[in-house]
Formats: C-alpha cells, structure tokens, sequence
C-alpha cells in the first residue's frame, strides 16, 4: 500500500486555522443577501429564489475591483492533495497519475481598461499545475483596433508501464527472462511541452489583417522496446528526444465582393533518441546474446507549406469557395548501430562459411550504418459552389483533388566480424556490404466531388440529402536491394525491381432531416451509406452504412432530456497475392448509445445524470500459428460491452454551503464466456476483449468564508478491476484522494 497521508495532518490545518479567522472577519461584517459566485472550480451556480426581481446578473462590465486606470476580477485556488492506494501502483499510473502535494487547481486574471490604453481587455488562465499529469496556461491580450495577442503552453506527462499483451510469459527453454510482472516490456515514462502563440494585427480591419505565429513544442523521457536480430529478442532501453519549432505568417483581406486568405509556414524538427545497452530474452547460452549494444538514429527534417483560399458571393445567390494548399516534406536519418555479443547469426545469406558452423561465436563487432533521405511534395485543391435557389432551397457541390509523391532514397552498410572455435585454435571472418542502394516512390492521387442539397419546409422541418463520388490512383515502385536482407554472400545480393498499380472508385449516398414537432422538442437523423478506399492497408474498399439519431427534449425550463445513437456497419474485404477478397475481410459493427437528463430540480438543488452503452463486435480472418502448427486460417474476435453510469448533484445547502456529489462506473462485460478455440480440429478462433469495471465516486463542500474567500474540501476514490482473462494477472488498484483547498477571490459582486 502506498501512502502520503503523512503530511497531510499538518496541510490540512494551516487552510482550516485560516478559514476560522477569515470567518470571523466574514461574519463581522454585513451579511450578503445574494451569492452568484462560485464556491469552487466545477461547482455550478444557481441563483437563489429569492432574488429580486429588479436585481440584474453581475457580468464583465458590471464586476472588478479599481486598480488604476483598469478593473480587475481574478480567482486562484491553491490547496493539496492526499493520496493513498492499494494495488498495482503501475497501472494506476498509467490510467491516471495524480499524485499528493501542493496543486494549483485553476486560477483566472481579467484587466479591463477603463481608458482604452495599451490594451482593452488581459485574460490570464490556467489549470492542472502541480500535482497533476497535465498543465494549461492560456494568456489572451486584445487591443480590437490594433492587435490580439494569443497564446498557450501546455505540459503532459505520459507514464505507461502496463502488464498486458505487449508482456507475454516467454515459452523459451531452457530458461528466458521472465515477463516482468509489474512494468512489462515496453513502456513509457515521457513528457511534452508546447505551445501556441499568436499575434493578429489590425484584428477588426475589415479590409486587411495580418497573422504571426509560432508553435514549439519537446518531447523527452525514459522508454524501452522491443528489438529482434541475431537470433533473439532484445529488451532495449531507449532515451527519447525530440525537438520541432513551427513558424507561419499570413493575412487576410477583402477587396470589393472578393475576401482572401493566405498563409506561409516552416517547420522544423530533429530527433535525437539513443540506445544504450540491451538484454536478450531468451537466456539460452546457445542464443544470441549481446555483450555491448548503441544506437544512434538522428533524424533532421523540415516542412514547408502554403495555404491561399479565395470566397465570394455573386449576386446573394451564388456562393464560391476555392483553396489551395502546397507543402514540402523533407527529412534525413543517418542510422549506425554496433554491437558486440555472442552466438550472434548475422542472416547473411551464405555466411559465415561452414564447417564449423555458426555458432558458438564470437562476435567481435555487429555494425550497420544506412543513411537515408525522404521527400513528399503535396497537393491539395477543393472547389465548392453553393447555390441559394430559394430562401428554401441550396444546392452545394465540392470538388476536390488530393496529389502526393513520397520518394526515399537510402544506402545500406553492415559489417559483422565473427570468432569460432576450429581444431587447433580459432578462426576469424568479416563480411561486410557497403553503399548498397535503394529507391522507392508511394503516387497518389485522388478525385473526390461531393453534391448535396438541403430544403427547409418551414423553420421546424429541413431535409438534406447527397452523393459522393471518389476515384483514386495509387502507384508503387521499388528499385535496388533489399535491406531487411543484410546482404547475400552467396549468391551476391543483386538489385531488384518492382511496380504496382491500383486503382479503384468509391461510391456513397447520404442524407438526413431535422425535425422540431414542439418548441421544446428537437429530432436530428442521418445517414450514409456507401464504399470507401483505403489508401495503404487492404487492398479493396469496404462496404460500410453509418447512422445517427439524436433527440433532444425539454418538457420546461428546468428539465432536458437527450438521446443520442449512432451504428456503423463496416465489411472490410481483401485481396492477397490473388486470393478471393472474401478470404482475407473484416467485419466491423459497432454501436453507441448515449443517454442523459439535466434536471434543475429547485433553484436550491440540481441534478444531472446519463447512461452510455458502446457495443462492438469485429471479425477478421487471419493466418496464425499455434502449437508449432502454421498456416492455421481462422477468426480474430473482439467484443466489448461497455457500460458507463453517471450522476452529479449540486445543493446549495445554505447561503454559503454548495456540496457537489458525483457517482461515474464503468463497466465492460467484453466476451463474456467466449473462449478462445485455436486448434485446427476446432473452431479456429482467437478471441480477445478487456473486461473491466471501473468506479469513481466523489465529493466537495465548498463554504463561502467572505466575499473574497472559499473554503474546499472534498474527496475521490477510484476502483479500478480487470478480468484474469485480459493478461498474466489482474491490474486491480483502489486509491483514495482527499485534498482541501482555498479559492482567492477580487472583483466578485455579491
């Protein structure tokens, strides 16, 4: 059991001796007759009933505190966390990664100006630092007649140690490296900063306005993966880096009837990542086994791209859009890799000569060096024309034309020098290939032209209805060796080529209509019904039919009701090396149910609650093996069941008590009592879900100490467990965390 309740005594003290004397201040002082603040971050407000009638809702203009030549409304709410669970530590962490400490929950900062000087309006928020996964800063300056000023930084940490699927029990014999039962074998202990910022110039200058932005953003941390070569697999530690600044610069202006749009970026981005050191899997002293293992694969890239857009409206019936989009994709890798170990197979065809045999060795030195470089010139251009019939009618086409080449150019090298034991001593061979080239170019082209219409019977009742129409051209070409190869020896590795041409047309039909029977009483419902392509994966379209429903109603004011269901069927069929389409398909059904209700039950007391349901099936006929029996053709099934419950309430208990409660659960039954049927005698099924459930009740009293102070104090718990059948053994946690916190208020109107 891990816990950090130690300090939380002490923590909590300090907010509560401030909350007694800041209560006695409160209560001295005249009492407020009205609240319409908000007792804590997430809390809703509801006004009392006994309002006045001829009181008027605070807003911006009519809240702030003078400072100056501004007003100023701000909050911040800063508190601590406790923390304590029982369980797997690791998978707690991976779904959710709160930890104790110090936090700041979110805070806000508005200046208005009261003379209009340098700036208008500054907007400061924030939310999630300290002890939380993630982090949002959002700064927003505007002067409306000259500039606005945007900007956003955000930080993620991302921790994924996981016992699942990626972490089998190795059936290695004699002995292998058992799987680790806490953290697995591939995992992830990273983190991102980015961010956005923005300046517009001349921001409400309908004639001309310009645009200067820029985005970085990093990536580092711990990770580790899995590597095959020489005869093994190899778990490999690897430190992530990465680096990307985006530049872009714009406007945008009008000139007569016509508005224009442009827009220039450059990215830039490197990769850095390493490895160093290794360890083999299989612990067999007659497999590969590496005595010294680096990597180094930096990649250096760039990315230039031009949008230019045009729009116009003729004579108030025709609507003209048209776009255009260019970029220039570009990037250079130098991979090396050395390796020093032992019974090393080098999968040169031909080598090392025999006799002796292979192994036992020695190898002295594994080296690969490839250098490559790649190249995506694209192109996009969309056209679209609407016209407006009748203040009833509209009739739209779009027509669309996607172009990219994607070439790589790259040069293989490897070097293997190998030791054996021969009668009388030793005996040493080196092979090496150097500068083996190789070429490969992705063409592809799409034409896309979309024609749909909408009709409106009146303001309650429209209809839409449409076609879709693609073709698309794909082409492939390969010339030079193979590098997955290593090398031949004997016979000696020749170039070889190779092209491919696909092409196909998909074909699809839509519609829908929007229906208000009553005032309070809203139906949405489409459809859509077609084929569709797919550029790299499965060589033939798939069917699918897609539907949606969504209704909304609300019998009064203070009641809402919403459904909302979507189904999707996907067949997915394919052709491989000839075989029927039939043989090698997909099939992929899924349904979602959503369901909700708002209830504003008194002004004093509110009520939200929901129901989902998501269901999915997907069958795909696959080649496996099983038992040392291979080509067995056969099923993969995937289920899930998942069911998700909530309900929140908010009660305004006094004047200056709120208590927020929640109640969430997850709940997936995935397969149920399927079970797996591999062998060839049987049915041939794979069959694979998660069951799981997951629960996370929660709640927060929030007392109103003085205008300018809120105590919080509230607590969540997770449960969280998983069925036997997900992996080696259930990822069950529990873990409970309470915290308290205090929100600062200036400006707030009572």
């Amino acid at each position: 059991m891990k816990s950090d309740f130690a300090n939380l005594p002490s923590v909590l003290l300090t907010p509560m001796i401030v909350v007694m004397l800041a209560a006695g201040v409160a209560y001295s002082q005249k009492p407020a007759t009205t609240n319409n603040s908000t007792p804590s971050a997430n809390v809703s407000e509801v006004k009392k009933s006994t309002a006045p009638a001829t009181k008027e809702e605070p807003t911006s203009t009519t809240t702030g505190e003078d400072a100056g030549n501004y007003t100023v409304t701000s909050s911040i709410e800063f508190g601590y966390r406790g923390f304590s669970m029982d369980g797997d530590e690791q998978k707690y962490k991976s779904d959710l990664n709160y930890k104790a400490g110090p936090r700041l929950f979110d805070s806000s900062f508005l200046m208005r100006s009261k003379d209009k000087g340098l700036f208008d309006t500054m907007l400061v928020t924030s939310t999630g630092w300290g002890a939380d996964p993630t982090g949002n800063l959002r700064l927003s300056v505007e002067n409306p007649r000259w500039y606005r000023f945007d900007a956003t930084y955000r930080r993620f940490k991302y921790f994924r140690y996981l016992n699942n699927i990626a972490n089998p029990n190795w059936p290695f014999t004699p002995i292998a490296v058992p799987a680790n039962p806490e953290v697995g074998l591939n995992r992830f202990n990273t983190k991102t900063t980015m961010g956005d910022f923005d300046l517009t110039l001349l921001p409400k200058n309908e004639t001309i306005k310009f645009y200067i932005g820029y985005s970085p953003e990093r990536y580092d941390g711990p990770a580790t993966h899995m590597y095959h070569s020489g005869g093994n697999e190899f778990f490999l530690p690897v430190d992530l880096r990465s680096r990307s600044n985006d530049f872009r610069l714009g406007a945008d202006a009008k000139l007569g009837p016509v508005d224009f749009s442009f827009m220039q970026g450059f990215r830039r981005f490197r990769d850095d990542s390493t490895v160093v050191g290794g360890l083999g899997l299989n612990q067999n002293a007659n497999t590969a086994q590496i005595t010294s293992f680096t990597r180094n694969d930096p990649v250096r890239g760039s990315v230039d791209y031009t949008r230019f857009s045009v729009h116009t409206l003729v004579a108030q019936k025709l609507d003209l859009t048209g776009r255009i989009l260019y970029s220039n994709s570009e990037s250079d890798s130098n991979f090396v890799e050395n390796i020093t170990g032992r019974n090393w197979n080098p999968r040169v065809t031909g080598w090392p000569p025999t006799p002796p045999n292979a192994t036992p060795n020695t190898l002295n030195l594994g080296l690969y060096d490839i250098t490559s470089n790649t190249q995506r010139p694209s192109w996009l251009f969309d056209f679209g024309a609407t016209f407006l019939a009748t203040k009833h009618f509209r009739l739209s086409n779009t027509f669309r034309v996607e172009d990219y080449e994607i070439t790589g150019d790259g040069l293989f090298s490897d070097f293997f020098r190998i030791t054996r034991n021969i009668t009388g001593g030793t005996r040493t061979d080196s092979v090496g290939f150097n500068d083996l080239p190789a070429t490969e170019t992705t063409k592809y082209r799409k034409y896309q032209d979309t024609i749909e219409g909408d009709y409106d019977f009146n303001n309650r009742y429209s209809i839409h209805f449409g076609y879709r129409y693609g073709k698309r051209e794909l082409e492939l070409l390969f010339s030079g060796f193979n590098f997955g190869s290593n090398g031949s020896f004997n016979p000696p590795a020749t170039p070889t080529t190779s092209e491919e041409f696909e092409e196909n047309q998909t074909n699809a039909f839509f519609g829908g209509f929007k229906a208000r029977p009553y005032k309070n009483w809203t139906m949405y419902f489409d459809a859509e019904h077609g084929t569709a392509d797919n550029v790299f994966t499965r060589i033939g379209n798939y069917n699918y039919t897609n539907i949606r429903f969504k209704n909304r109603y609300s019998p009064s004011k203070r009641l809402n009701f919403n459904l909302f269901v979507i189904t999707r069927d996907n067949a997915n069929p394919s052709e491989i090396a000839g075989t029927s389409i039939e043989d090698f398909g997909v099939k992929y059904k899924s349904r979602v149910f959503n369901s909700s209700v708002d209830w504003l039950v008194t002004p004093k007391f509110s009520l939200n609650a929901g129901y989902n349901y998501n269901w999915v099936n997907s069958n795909a006929v696959i080649d496996f093996t099983y038992l040392g029996v291979s080509g067995i053709r056969g099923n993969a099934l995937y289920y899930l069941r998942l069911n998700y419950f909530y309900v929140e309430s908010t009660a305004r208990l006094s004047d200056r008590i709120t208590l927020y409660s929640a109640y969430r659960i997850s709940d997936d039954n995935g397969q149920g009592n399927r079970v797996s049927d591999p062998v060839v005698t049987g049915a041939r099924t794979l069959v694979s879900s998660y069951p799981m459930t997951f629960q996370s009740p929660e709640a927060r009293l929030a007392v109103k100490l003085h205008r300018r102070l809120d105590w919080n104090v509230g607590y969540q718990y997770y449960n969280y467990n998983e069925s036997s059948v997900v992996g080696p053994r259930p990822q069950n946690y529990h873990a409970h965390l309470p915290y308290t916190s205090l929100r600062i208020y200036f400006g707030r109107i009572e």
